[in-house]
């Protein structure tokens, strides 16, 4: 069920987002735009984290699933005020485009903290 359930919001993602239709009303328990940035990356963050997945180093196989989960429960929102601020915000597309622009630049800023000084990055070659 957890499998359908991220396989579902992959697909509400890039269907929503792709449409111009604005006739999404707006949810009564709608995600406040700054906290669901914040969730959006800790949600990209467990979309990139990999485990492995020997016998040693875990008991129990940890899924992304799972790790979405970790998110919502972390920020105390239901899957299903989530999925439906995601659907409201991903029907503005500019909107949500300049969301993911900040989202982006917070890795960027994060990424910059723990770079060593003087390193070149990939972008500046």
């Amino acid at each position: 069920m957890k499998h359908i359930i991220g396989i579902l919001l992959v697909i509400v993602i890039f269907g929503v987002s792709s449409c111009y239709n604005t006739d999404i009303k707006k949810p009564n328990k709608l995600i406040p735009k700054k906290k669901f940035e914040k969730m959006m990356v800790d949600i990209y963050l467990a979309q990139g984290m990999s485990f492995d997945q020997s016998p040693d180093s875990l008991k129990k196989k940890i899924t992304q699933t799972d790790l979405y989960y970790a998110v919502l429960k972390k920020y105390g929102v239901p899957d299903t005020v989530f999925v439906r601020s995601l659907i409201y915000y991903s029907s503005f597309p500019k909107e949500y485009e300049k969301m993911h622009e900040q989202i982006m630049n917070i890795f960027k800023e994060a990424e910059s903290q723990y770079k060593p000084q003087g390193a070149v990055n990939e972008d500046e070659k």
